[in-house]
C-alpha cells in the first residue's frame, strides 16, 4: 500500500511527436515505441493531422507515404509551408524510393525511412532530430543573450561618460568593469561561433576540426598579405564559417560534386554564399565576415559567383579565402577538377591559374606561407563507393543507408563479413550511389636500396 507522502515520479518527455498512417496497427506500434520518451499523438489521415496542427504544436511529424486522400509527401510539403520549424520524416516502402527522394527536395524532409523499420535505428533518427532542434534553439538563445549584453554594454559606456563629467566617479574601477564585460562578451561570442561551426561540420559531412585548420591557414596568409587587426579577425571567422550557407541545402546537392549536379541543383548550390551572408549579417561582430563569405567564391577573371565580380572589385579578404579554399578542396575527393591532387600538384595548379582564377600577387605570397605553415590542412578522410570497400579499412563516419538508417558506426574496422554485406547492399540498392567515409591509406614506404644490407 502506498504511503501518504508518496508522489509518483513522472518521466520527463523529450519532445512531441505527431504520427500519421492509415493503418491502425502501424500507429499503435509506433506509439508503443515512443510513448515513454515523447508525447505522442496519432492520426489516420493527412487532413486530420493538419487540423491537429491548428490546435497544437509538435517537434516532429512522421507520416506514411501511401495514404488515401492526401499522400505523405503532400502532407509534409504542406507542413513545410505552414510549420517550417517542425522536423518532417517520411515512412516509405522500397517501391516508393524515387517518390521519396522527390519528396525530400519538395518538402525539405529531414529523413525518409523504409518499411519495415528497425526500432533501434528509428529511435536513433528521432533522437538525432530532437538534438538538432535543441542545438538550433540553444543557438537562438545565445544570439539573443549576446544582443542583450551588447545593449547593456552600450548603457554602461554611456553612464561612464556621463559620470566622468558630473561626479568624482572612480574611473579606474569603471574601466575594470567595462574590460571584464567585454571579455565575458567575447568568450560567449566565441562559444556561439564554435557551436555554429559544430552544427555546420556535422550537417555538411565535414571532418570535425577541419574548419579550424583551414581558418588558421587563412589567418596566417592574411597576416603575410598585409592585413591588420580587425581585418585578420574578420577573415578568420569567415574561414571558419564559409560553408554555413550549405546547412540548408538538401542532401541531393550536398553529396555531389559540382560536375554531377543538375542545372537546378547548381542554381541551389550557387546560393550558399548568399545564404551564409544572410544567416550571419545580423550578428554585428560577424557583419564584415558575412560580406567576405558572400564573395569568397568569386574568381579573379569574373567567372565566379554570386555577383560575377572581378579583379580588385573582389574584397582582398575574399580573394585570400578563395585561394585557401581551392588549395584544400582540390586535394579532396569530388572537387571541381574531377581528380584529387597531391599537395605539390595543387601548388602547381594554383601557380598555373594565377591571373585567371586567382590574384597573381596573392598566389605568390601564398606559396611563401605554405613553406612556413607546418600544420596539415587536408584530412586523411576519403569517400569511396561501398563496392570498393576492403578488409581493414576504418570508417571515420557512420554509414547511412538510402532509407536513412545507421548501418555501421564511426570507428568500425571492416572485416570480411562487413565487406560481403556491403557488396550485397550495393546490389540491393543498384542505381543509388552510397559512399563510405574511410581513413585514407598511406602508401607503403619504399625500401632504401642504398641502405639495404647484402641479400
Amino acid at each position: 500500500m502506498l504511503s501518504e507522502g508518496y508522489v509518483a515520479k513522472v518521466q520527463e518527455k523529450n519532445g512531441r511527436l505527431l504520427i500519421v498512417d492509415d493503418e491502425e496497427a502501424v500507429l499503435q506500434a509506433l506509439k508503443r515505441l515512443f510513448h515513454r520518451q515523447y508525447d505522442v499523438v496519432i492520426h489516420t489521415s493527412g487532413a486530420a493531422a493538419l487540423e491537429e496542427l491548428k490546435k497544437d504544436t509538435f517537434d516532429v511529424i512522421i507520416s506514411d507515404m501511401r495514404m488515401p486522400g492526401m499522400t505523405g509527401a503532400e502532407l509534409l510539403k504542406a507542413c513545410f509551408e505552414q510549420y517550417p520549424d517542425m522536423i518532417r520524416i517520411l515512412l516509405t516502402g522500397y517501391s516508393d524510393l524515387d517518390s521519396a527522394i522527390k519528396a525530400v527536395n519538395e518538402g525539405n524532409i529531414y529523413r525518409y525511412i523504409s518499411k519495415p523499420w528497425d526500432n533501434d535505428q528509428l529511435r536513433s533518427v528521432i533522437a538525432e532530430a530532437i538534438d538538432n532542434r535543441d542545438l538550433k534553439s540553444a543557438n537562438e538563445k545565445l544570439n539573443a543573450h549576446i544582443i542583450e549584453q551588447n545593449k547593456e554594454l552600450e548603457s554602461l559606456n554611456r553612464r561612464l561618460q556621463e559620470r566622468f563629467h558630473e561626479t568624482s566617479f572612480d574611473l579606474g574601477e569603471a574601466e575594470a568593469k567595462l574590460t571584464d564585460a567585454y571579455r565575458s562578451l567575447r568568450q560567449e561570442f566565441n562559444s556561439m561561433v564554435h557551436i555554429l561551426v559544430s552544427i555546420m561540420e556535422r550537417r555538411n559531412g565535414e571532418e570535425e576540426g577541419s574548419s579550424e585548420r583551414l581558418a588558421r591557414l587563412a589567418k596566417e596568409f592574411g597576416e603575410f598579405s598585409g592585413l591588420e587587426g580587425q581585418q585578420i579577425q574578420d577573415l578568420y571567422y569567415a574561414a571558419l564559417l564559409k560553408n554555413i550557407g550549405k546547412v540548408s541545402l538538401p542532401d541531393s546537392v550536398l553529396n555531389k560534386s559540382i560536375a554531377q549536379m543538375t542545372r537546378a541543383e547548381k542554381m541551389d548550390y550557387a546560393r550558399f554564399t548568399i545564404n551564409g551572408q544572410t544567416m550571419l549579417m545580423l550578428l554585428e561582430p560577424l557583419q564584415n565576415s558575412s560580406t567576405i563569405i558572400r564573395s569568397h567564391m568569386e574568381l579573379y577573371n569574373g567567372k565566379g559567383f554570386p555577383d560575377k565580380l572581378s579583379g580588385d572589385a573582389i574584397p582582398k579578404e575574399a580573394r585570400i579565402l578563395r585561394i585557401v579554399t581551392d588549395f584544400v578542396e582540390i586535394q579532396r575527393e569530388y572537387n571541381f577538377l574531377g581528380e584529387t591532387l597531391t599537395s605539390e600538384d595543387a601548388r602547381s595548379y594554383m601557380l598555373k591559374m594565377a591571373g585567371q582564377r586567382y590574384d597573381r600577387e596573392l598566389v605568390d605570397i601564398f606559396m611563401e606561407v605554405l613553406e612556413d605553415f607546418d600544420e596539415g590542412v587536408v584530412s586523411d578522410m576519403e569517400r569511396i563507393p561501398i563496392q570498393d570497400a576492403r578488409i581493414g579499412m576504418t570508417l571515420v563516419g557512420s554509414l547511412i543507408s538510402p532509407a536513412g538508417m545507421v548501418l555501421l558506426s564511426e570507428g568500425t574496422v571492416l572485416t570480411e563479413r562487413h565487406v560481403e554485406k556491403l557488396q550485397a547492399m550495393h546490389r540491393q540498392f543498384e542505381g543509388h550511389e552510397i559512399k563510405l567515409h574511410v581513413r585514407r591509406e598511406k602508401p607503403p614506404e619504399k625500401e632504401d636500396s642504398d641502405q639495404a644490407g647484402p641479400g
